[in-house]
């Protein structure tokens, strides 16, 4: 199949990309969230195909609630194309947010000037549950999944909830403001955050940058364990 060949409607681009991921591996859990199952109206596939054969890559642009200027990438290619996929995909003068895996690496920075990057490692969580204790300073946030700590004058100082989830897994954040640190109340909310996701059966993932030892700590005491799951997060524009 040809790249002329592919089709345009974004259905059948996604069924033939499915093969690619495997939802339920902690490693392409995001990617196959954006690729296949965001907003379509927000979502834009380019795909890559060999002469005469079958996709084997694509890159998926999304428009996302984290940043309406700088859309997000995913992409999953092999190593010597991903410059051209980038080339097809992206437009040029404008900032891109990409995640990939760690190995696509090189491709990106043929193709793009970075402005920063850094390598993340995913986690998984391991139990099969969550202790039942409760602290009376966590309370539910705005939004599904979302537990906060308030400060006494309504400030919400500590939190922890979903950036993306599917019937599968999610992947969470926890975040407490500097001054709040060290007093367990990442660990609390964390763990509600938890406990939510596993009653509705899903399998919470936790992506932390590698040199971040204290998001790791966290994620450790909330009872994720490493994957071998290495990426790439960068932000930067087409050379």
């Amino acid at each position: 199949m040809s790249q002329g060949a592919l089709p345009d409607s974004l259905s059948a681009q996604r069924a033939l990309i499915r093969p690619l991921l495997a939802p339920a591996d902690p490693a392409d859990a995001m990617a196959a969230y954006y690729a296949l199952y965001h907003d379509e109206r927000r979502t834009q596939l380019t795909l890559h195909a060999r002469p005469g054969g079958s996709v084997d890559g694509f890159a998926a642009v999304c428009q996302t609630g984290f940043d309406l200027f700088v859309p997000l990438v995913v992409l999953r290619a092999p190593a010597d194309a991903v410059e051209e996929l980038l080339r097809r995909a992206l437009q040029p003068g404008r900032p891109y947010a990409v995640i990939a895996p760690l190995s696509t690496r090189p491709g990106i920075e043929r193709a793009m000037v970075l402005e920063r990057s850094q390598v993340n490692r995913i986690y998984r969580f391991e139990g099969t549950e969550m202790r039942s204790e409760i602290n009376v300073m966590v309370q539910p946030g705005e939004g599904l999944f979302r537990f906060d700590v308030r400060s006494r004058d309504g400030q919400v100082v500590s939190s922890a909830g979903i950036n993306w989830r599917t019937d599968r897994m999610a992947e969470m954040y926890v975040y407490t403001e500097r001054e709040y640190r060290g007093r367990g109340w990442a660990k609390a909310v964390g763990a509600a955050c938890v406990r939510a996701l596993l009653e509705e059966g899903i399998v919470p993932i936790y992506v932390t940058a590698q040199q971040n030892r204290a998001s790791a700590r966290v994620a450790l005491a909330l009872g994720f364990r490493e994957t071998d799951a290495l990426e790439i997060e960068c932000r930067g524009q087409l050379r």
